[in-house]
């Protein structure tokens, strides 16, 4: 597998672009080095991308799915949201569910922690108090359509940092080999301005490319 593949590879797993670009261009040194860090990255990275995954479930998906557990298993909706064995439930929420306050006050409360749900998880807690009907497989249904926001922000986030990593490889590498190629050999021959001004205005258009890519990528994340 090559250098390129790897680095494609570590950019999905999370590694930082800065990390990637480095040992990409170590690679001018040496590939077979370049190999071995990015290996070791991208298990670093699927590493912290696993541990990330767990806790996103935790706050959104999973939360829905052990609130819908309890109701399932005979628990109100407002029970189940002041049971202190959950974890993930704001204070606030739980306090309120405690007092007896209106569920469509401890629905908003959970708001924070739900923000792919929050307000459809508000109406289903009102909708519950009024009518008392059963609401574990709305909740479920919310669980699942969390799961696919997720994802979906998961592949968003690697197909923004393919780009920039493309950027990176295509803009910042080249320069930054120029720069020790000069540092170390000199301006090349026939030297003075007919050389050094091309390159100035070169690097510098490079610098503006790789800016802008990254300025539209990180509009479109936002």
């Amino acid at each position: 597998m090559g250098v390129v593949t790897l680095a494609a590879v570590a950019v999905a797993a999370g590694v930082p672009l800065a990390v990637v670009a480095v040992v990409v261009g170590m690679s001018i040194v040496s590939s077979q080095l370049a190999i071995v860090a990015l290996v070791v990255a991208v298990s670093i990275g699927l590493a912290q991308k696993w541990r990330g995954r767990t806790k996103e479930d935790v706050s959104e998906g999973g939360l829905l799915r052990l609130l819908g557990g309890r109701v399932s298993a005979g628990a109100s909706i407002r029970s189940a949201i002041a049971d202190r064995t959950i974890e993930g439930i704001p204070s606030r929420a739980r306090r309120l569910a405690q007092l007896g306050q209106p569920m469509a006050d401890v629905g908003g409360a959970m708001v924070a922690v739900l923000p792919a749900n929050g307000r459809a998880f508000r109406a289903i807690c009102a909708f519950s108090e009024y009518t008392g009907a059963a609401v574990s497989a709305a909740l479920e249904i919310l669980a699942d359509q969390a799961g696919e926001v997720a994802q979906l922000a998961r592949e968003r986030r690697v197909s923004l940092a393919q780009v920039k990593l493309s950027a990176v490889v295509v803009g910042i590498v080249p320069m930054v080999v120029s720069v020790a190629l000069v540092a170390v050999r000199g301006v090349p021959d026939p030297g003075g301005a007919l050389v050094v001004i091309p390159m100035i205005v070169g690097l510098s258009l490079q610098l503006v490319g790789v800016a802008i890519v990254f300025a539209v990528a990180g509009r479109s994340a936002s």
